[in-house]
């Protein structure tokens, strides 16, 4: 066994133990994640939802952010409409990278286990558990060093390379959290791929197949002090084509 899979191993071990993991581990991971699907005509249309291939329609309120970049990293103009279906993104010619941000806001619950409503805890009188769920999104248009350059996203996947990876080949990325690496975060292919858990310098080797590639990354942490919640949800997706 490679050293890096023993710090995959121990990692998983680790995080499995605390109160905060066991909700990671002991369920299974039906993630909402904001993403970017081309259009015909140049643009991006912003989906929402994405558990067993479904979307679903998101207030456009939640949208926190969208910026495109060039491939020196240079923020470059991006035109951000409402239109039928969603929100559509035009990026400048020169975009190599897009990001998207969006706050999906707070739900809770009565009980320990089942549905949720979309209210803070303070706001939905018994509730006994919260989440506060945030996502976040990168569309990859071009291969270059700004997918190497950390965008300042408060929860985020960085390629380790400007290159386009290979499919069959691995390649490194490093999952940050408020711009520090985060050891044990849940990394996986989409939905049901099988996951993998970041190292101590939250790092993850990953094989890409070749076409559209999903690479999705989920951390959840307790909260404590907060009348509205008792957890944070942090979901990540990476997309790109690998030819």
């Amino acid at each position: 066994m490679s050293v890096f899979k023993t710090h995959q191993n121990i990692i998983a071990r680790i995080l499995c133990t605390t109160a905060a993991a066991w909700l990671l581990c002991a369920n299974p991971v039906y993630a909402h994640n904001v993403w970017l699907e081309p259009d015909a005509q140049g643009g991006y249309v912003m989906q929402f939802g994405g558990h067993e291939g479904k979307t679903e329609t998101f207030d456009p309120a939640k949208l926190q952010r969208v910026h495109a970049y060039d491939l020196r990293g240079r923020e470059v103009p991006s035109d951000v409409k409402n239109v039928r279906g969603g929100i559509r993104v035009k990026p400048d010619a020169k975009t190599a990278l897009i990001a998207v941000e969006l706050d999906n806001g707070y739900f809770s619950s009565a009980r320990p286990e089942g549905d949720m409503l979309p209210l803070p805890m303070d706001k939905n009188p018994g509730a006994v558990r919260g989440v506060h769920a945030r996502k976040f999104h990168k569309t990859v248009v071009q291969w270059g060093a700004v997918l190497q350059k950390p965008l300042a996203q408060d929860f985020e996947i960085v390629p380790l390379q400007g290159r386009s990876p290979h499919a069959g080949q691995p390649f490194q990325v490093q999952v940050l959290l408020h711009g520090k690496p985060k050891p044990g975060v849940r990394v996986s292919w989409g939905e049901h791929g099988s996951p993998t858990f970041t190292d101590v310098q939250g790092k993850a080797q990953m094989t890409p197949t070749q076409g559209a590639n999903s690479l999705q990354a989920i951390w959840r942490e307790s909260i404590q002090g907060d009348v509205r919640t008792t957890q944070r949800s942090y979901e990540y997706l990476l997309r790109f084509t690998v030819h």
